[in-house]
């Protein structure tokens, strides 16, 4: 590889790395807001019903989350690397 390939395949490779520092900035945000809400808005004396629905409304929540984070992590790092190998198999001009 020359060494221009291995630079442009090292800054896809670092933009990945500052991608998955974003989403994890992201995820703590969800889950303070979850668990702000699951404090204010769940658990009440004795309404075991209102509870139980707040439970599940942060379950379904938590779920869908880490399903979209998980599908945006492998898609992002998938194109930028693939992005990478095919600039470094161009040839420079």
């Amino acid at each position: 590889m020359a060494k221009d390939a291995e630079t442009t395949i090292r800054e896809s490779l670092d933009a990945v790395d500052r991608h998955r520092k974003r989403m994890f900035a992201g995820f703590v945000a969800v889950v303070g807001v979850m668990t702000v809400g699951w404090f204010r808005f769940g658990p009440s004396a004795g309404d075991v019903p209102k509870m139980l629905t707040a439970t599940l409304f942060v379950l379904m929540l938590w779920t869908s989350a880490m399903a979209v984070a998980v599908i945006v992590q492998m898609t992002r790092m998938t194109k930028m690397i693939l992005r990478a190998i095919d600039l470094a198999s161009k040839p420079l001009r």
